[in-house]
């Protein structure tokens, strides 16, 4: 019973200590958490917003139960055609990092049912730190 009663408490701190030690301490600060209302019939739309962390990290997924996909995306202006490409971003510690229309931005794709002006919605994003620890954070956007 002993020998189980510390195999138990070795098990739960392992899984603890890594999580505390290996970003107890990241946080993130966001501004204008805004993704646009799709238009009628479609169910693709674009996200933006400014995100501000405390070590340097990359964002390598983003989730959400309403959406089937999103993804962050480069666009640039060559001539009159529109250039978009799938990126990996890196934040960099304590410097603003945005997604703003006409440059990188989220794209959600698959969007399960409408999204009406005013809702808050949480999307899902994981960091990956410096030491390749993984971090999630729910941030809330709100429908515009």
């Amino acid at each position: 019973m002993m020998k189980t009663y510390k195999s138990l408490l070795i098990i739960t701190l392992l899984a603890i200590v890594p999580f505390y030690s290996f970003g107890g301490n990241f946080s993130i600060s966001t501004e204008n958490n805004i993704i646009k209302k799709p238009r009628p019939g479609q169910k693709v739309t674009a996200g933006y917003i400014n995100l501000t962390a405390n070590e340097d990290v990359k964002i390598i997924n983003i989730e959400s139960k309403m959406i089937g996909r999103i993804e962050t995306h480069s666009m640039i202006m060559d001539g009159e055609i529109m250039k978009m490409r799938k990126i990996t971003p890196s934040l960099n510690r304590n410097k603003m990092y945005k997604f703003e229309p006409g440059g990188n931005h989220l794209m959600l794709f698959d969007i399960k049912r409408e999204l009406k002006q005013g809702e808050d919605i949480n999307l899902i994003f994981t960091f990956e730190l410096k030491n390749k620890k993984l971090l999630s954070k729910s941030i809330l956007f709100k429908i515009k």
